[in-house]
Order: structure tokens, then C-alpha cells, then sequence
């Protein structure tokens, strides 16, 4: 079933891609009639909105529409999120056969929760898979971990002790103040690690910084215990460190840790 969508919104991003693909040519409020399928009110309504807002404006004497200036620092904003996610792709992708590990990376979608948009595998045996697509929520070992550790510490903590801890494996950590205890570690260290807690796997992340200081991304590696051992992990959690705060200093973002 499709998420509802609210049609006034629908219809301004329809304004807002029409005038996008025309470029400096523009167009007035007959063509957009023609071209968005929106009825003249409506049209008119939402042109007489995005205006008020900066987001079109209008030439005066042709009566033509154009994207407007408040467009100017989201686009700025979302150019600095794709130079984030590039590099941090080819940050990891070498890293994949390099370490014969499975790395990732996933994207905070909202704030209690990341989706992976994009996996590297090791040339062979594939050491642990990864779905893109997949969301993870604070409770999913080290992605989780870093999630809480980006909170307000009292969210975070209300977060942990306000629920049954799922136990996802044997290894999974239930106990609210050890879980606690590891997340303030993640704050000092930069990274978090997971030995078997969601899965079978073992796992080490670590977040990237957007500019509103928030976390953009995490960057993130996993394997099977036999090949990523518990002795590793220190060693590919201080790599992710490295990693993250390369892929905020080519973004022009300051690197800072949770």
C-alpha cells in the first residue's frame, strides 16, 4: 500500500520540476496549467505560496516563472550530501578487497533511523550481505549504536530504558546500562562495533557529519567471526574513523566525533 501523499505538496513539487527542466526560459501560469495537469486555482494558489517563500519568482513584465533564490542554499546543501556519500563510496570500495570484508554505506533517513544505499563485497566469499535498501534502527548493533551515540544523551538513554531490549542473538546486548555504558564508549572512540549482537557477523561503524551537525552517513565493514576476529575490530573501527573524518574534510564539513 502507497504512504498518502498530500496533494498541495504533490502539486508544488510539480511546479518546482516543470520550472527545473525549463532552465532560464521559464513559464507562465497557462503553460504550467498545460504542463502539471494542476487546475488554474490550485496553480495559482501554490505559485502565489512558492513566491511568498522565495522558491519561484516572477518577472514582472512577462508575467514568467522562474525557480527562485531560497532553492539556492537547499541545492548547496544537498550538493554537499552527494560529495559525502561519493567519497565515502570510493573510500570503501578499494577497502572491500583490500581488508576481504563486506563494507557499506547508509544514510540517516530520519533520526532514529539509517538505510544502506550502497554495498562493496570482496572479490570472493562474500563476508556477510548486505541489502540495499535496508533500514536499521538504534536497537541494530554497531549502526544502532552510532545512531544513539549522534542523540541528545537523555534521548538516548530514554530510548534504551523505556523498552525491552530485543535480543536478536545470544550475543546481543540486553542489559540497559551495559548498552548505555557502550554507547558513551562510541563517543569517545568514534566508532561502534557489534560482535554477533544483530546477526552472525561481526561489525565496526562510524558516523559522518553533515554540516548541520547531524549525522549524515555511516560508513560501515562486517564479516563472519572467522575471518573478521574480535582482535580486528579496534583496528577497522580507528580505518572508519579515518575514513569519515577524510570524507567530512573533502566535503568542506569539520570533522568532529560524537
Amino acid at each position: 500500500m502507497s504512504k498518502y501523499q498530500v496533494p498541495a505538496v504533490v502539486g508544488a513539487v510539480k511546479i518546482l520540476n516543470e520550472l527545473g527542466g525549463l532552465g532560464d526560459e521559464g513559464a507562465t501560469q497557462s503553460q504550467l496549467v498545460g504542463t502539471t495537469g494542476l487546475s488554474k486555482s490550485t496553480l495559482h494558489n501554490l505559485l502565489s505560496t512558492l513566491e511568498s517563500s522565495g522558491f519561484v519568482r516572477k518577472d514582472p513584465d512577462s508575467r514568467i516563472y522562474h525557480l527562485g533564490p531560497a532553492l539556492i542554499p537547499l541545492g548547496s546543501a544537498a550538493s554537499r550530501q552527494i560529495k559525502l556519500v561519493r567519497s565515502a563510496m570510493d573510500r570503501l570500495e578499494p577497502l572491500a578487497t583490500r581488508e576481504h570484508l563486506s563494507f557499506a554505506v547508509a544514510q540517516r533517513i530520519d533520526q532514529d533511523q539509517a538505510q544502506i544505499i550502497e554495498r562493496f563485497y570482496p572479490a570472493r566469499d562474500v563476508q556477510g550481505g548486505i541489502t540495499v535498501g535496508s533500514s536499521y534502527g538504534p536497537m541494530a548493533g554497531a549502526r544502532g549504536k552510532v545512531l544513539l551515540a549522534g542523540m541528545d544523551r537523555d534521548r538516548a538513554k530514554k530510548l534504551i530504558k523505556g523498552r525491552k531490549l530485543p535480543a536478536h542473538t545470544p550475543a546481543t546486548i540486553t542489559s540497559p546500562e551495559s548498552l548505555l555504558e557502550d554507547v558513551d564508549g562510541v563517543s569517545r572512540r568514534g566508532w561502534a562495533a557489534s560482535k554477533g549482537e544483530l546477526n552472525e557477523n561481526n561489525a565496526v561503524a562510524a558516523p559522518v557529519w553533515g554540516p548541520s551537525g547531524e549525522i549524515e552517513l555511516i560508513v560501515l565493514a562486517l564479516g563472519f567471526a572467522s575471518t573478521f576476529s574480535d582482535e580486528r575490530i579496534p583496528v577497522l573501527g580507528d580505518l572508519l574513523r579515518q575514513v569519515a573524518d577524510e570524507v567530512m574534510t573533502d566535503a568542506g564539513v569539520p570533522v568532529r566525533h560524537a
